[in-house]
């Protein structure tokens, strides 16, 4: 997973800024410490990421994603909540080639430190966007397999084809700079001992 999301990047040519306006995460997240976030605007460019073995290797990250979401669904299901979607996505046949031309993308990324001492094997986290009434303008949902031990730092790296902002707040232009918060949620945690957290309502 980290390599194929090192690859990924490597494919990767900035197209826009990153937003830095950080808001303060919710703080009922057990042992856990976000200490940067950030998303910018990026362009793919096939050519530059031509790996005949891609399609097997998302469809065995798909599959890995799955398992894991099904099983906080068991944990859901047990305490009466409604179950989280498995993720689904078109997985590329080997034989298909790519579509012509750069595509855009989004990347999302949260910088977490783990201070307890259960290792984390996986989490859900969100990339929330709001603007300055605290209305919500963007959701970002997201599933990380990043193995992090007790003590240790790692960075969520999350792509996806949606922009930050999905709702447009008309505003001077002076303004649209400054009008945009953003924070990190973590959802559900589970740890490498078979343990899970999840956050209290969430449905």
């Amino acid at each position: 997973m980290k390599k194929f999301y090192f690859l990924l990047l490597l494919g990767l040519l900035s197209a826009g800024n990153t937003v830095a306006q950080t808001t303060t995460p919710p703080a009922e997240v057990p042992d856990l410490v976000i200490s940067k976030i950030s998303w910018k605007k990026d362009v793919f460019i096939p050519a530059l990421y031509d790996d005949p073995m891609r399609p097997n290797q998302d469809q065995v990250n798909l599959k890995r994603e799955q398992k894991v979401i099904a099983k906080a669904n068991n944990v859901r299901v047990q305490g009466g909540q409604n179950p989280l979607p498995l993720p689904t996505r078109e997985i590329m046949s080997a034989n298909r080639p790519a579509p012509p031309g750069p595509s855009v993308n989004y990347v999302y990324k949260a910088k977490v430190t783990n201070t307890g001492s259960k290792t984390i094997q996986a989490m859900i986290w969100e990339y929330a966007v709001l603007d300055d009434t605290g209305t919500q303008v963007g959701i970002h949902r997201f599933l990380d397999n990043t193995k992090i031990r007790g003590g240790k730092t790692a960075n969520l790296v999350a792509f996806s084809s949606t922009p930050a902002v999905s709702i447009v707040t008309v505003k001077s232009p002076k303004d649209v700079s400054s009008q945009y918060m953003e924070r990190v949620i973590i959802h559900w945690i589970q740890y490498e001992d078979g343990s899970t957290w999840q956050r209290p309502g969430l449905e």
